[in-house]
């Protein structure tokens, strides 16, 4: 598909950084992601994520909290220090304060385990066109 806005450019994919430390889930989120014609870049705790991010630089980052060698939590505050412009971030967890933790990050979203491929996906796109200025 080419961007019509620039002619003869295709347009870039859209990448994210999928924070998952349960090979399941993240396997299933990678491959739904990427049956939506995006770019999936998984990472297994939260040092990774950081390398990654920095890296990439995401068009948006999913984000499990309960992460070994750095928690979801902890990765988005290195994440915010490190950055000018902040990828958004939708939390997936099955902790119950995830939501009070998803606020206090700075979270554009939060979604709780077991989760409904259909509204993570909606929700995940809507996030992005919310903040069409990244990356």
């Amino acid at each position: 598909m080419r961007d019509r806005s620039r002619p003869g450019r295709p347009r870039a994919r859209k990448r994210v950084l999928v924070v998952e430390d349960d090979p399941d889930t993240r396997k299933m989120l990678v491959a739904a992601i990427a049956e939506e014609g995006m770019e999936a870049i998984p990472a297994l705790d939260g040092q990774h994520a950081l390398r990654s991010a920095l890296a990439v630089e995401p068009n948006a980052i999913v984000l499990d909290l309960g992460l070994p060698a750095a928690d979801g939590a902890e990765f988005a505050r290195a994440y915010h220090r490190h950055r000018h412009s902040d990828a958004p971030i939708v939390v997936v967890s099955a902790r119950r304060d995830a939501d009070a933790i998803g606020r206090r990050i700075g979270a554009d979203a939060v979604l709780h385990k077991p989760l409904d491929l259909g509204i993570f996906l909606d929700r995940l796109k809507a996030t992005m066109r919310a903040h069409p200025t990244v990356a």
